[in-house]
């Protein structure tokens, strides 16, 4: 697995497929890293050239010692695609990664055909109720202080909250758990700054947005304000599906986003 290295980016990635097919760019979520999506390389690597990174002080990328923007991100993931010396790419991103996916698209145009972004948002609203303030603080309580196994087993019971889904659960929290605390928490507060809002207007490339029915972390007005703000944008339910929907669900994920791929047009169109 290579390690780009390029004016202080270090990103940890690896790339499947025919370098001459489409590319697709992957980018996972919070905490998560490049394994997130081994279901869509399996189905996808016989047809697509996969891009698959380690965002900032993920996975095997290394550990972030200072904070970061999302914007930032966006950045070192673009100079790693102008060093494949492919693109524009199909950008897929879930949750973090779909905001890294909107900077990517707004900051750098030329490199991106379409996007999919996947139980994100535009911004994160102000908690209103007490729950959601209480919520907001937890998981804030727990980057800081908490051991990171302790903050995985909690972000994986909320991805995979049913009883049939205790091995996705598992392995989730292992997952997670592998990630340095501090790189984490630097990305968390990325993730409370994010804003593209009175930018998605400007984003002139098609884009299909998908909400997990049972999605808990990002709920379904998030994904709808995110696709009635970028210019003929489709959104696409998916039922029976929580935050994780590309692992939950990956048949009816892989079939939708292919079909978006190949000018279907799934979902609906909001505006």
């Amino acid at each position: 697995m290579p390690l780009f290295e390029q004016n202080g980016i270090r990103l940890f990635y690896e790339v499947h497929g025919n370098p001459e097919a489409e590319p697709v760019l992957l980018l996972h979520g919070l905490g998560a890293s490049r394994d997130m999506w081994r279901l869509q390389v399996e189905a996808w690597r016989s047809r697509y050239f996969l891009i698959v990174p380690d965002l900032p002080g993920h996975g095997d990328s290394p550990p972030l010692r200072a904070p970061i923007t999302i914007a930032e991100m966006a950045d070192q993931v673009a100079a790693l695609v102008r060093h494949l010396g492919v693109g524009p790419v199909h950008g897929v991103g879930l949750s973090m990664g779909g905001m890294v996916a909107q900077e990517f698209a707004l900051r750098h145009p030329d490199l991106v055909r379409d996007l999919v972004l996947v139980n994100t948002f535009a911004r994160l609203p102000r908690p209103r109720s007490l729950r959601d303030r209480l919520r907001l603080w937890w998981r804030s309580w727990l980057l800081r202080v908490a051991p990171m196994r302790v903050y995985a087993r909690q972000v994986a019971r909320r991805m995979f909250p049913k009883p049939e889904q205790a091995a996705l659960r598992t392995q989730a929290a292992a997952l997670i758990a592998r990630n340095d605390r501090r790189s984490v928490a630097y990305a968390w507060r990325a993730i409370l700054a994010f804003d593209t809002f009175d930018r998605l207007p400007t984003l002139r490339v098609p884009t299909l947005v998908i909400h997990g029915e049972e999605d808990t972390t990002v709920p379904y007005v998030l994904c709808q304000q995110l696709a009635q703000r970028i210019p003929n944008a489709r959104l696409k339910t998916i039922a029976n599906s929580g935050h994780a929907t590309p692992i939950d669900s990956p048949n009816r994920f892989n079939q939708t986003v292919e079909s978006f791929w190949r000018g279907e047009q799934p979902g609906v169109q909001l505006a």
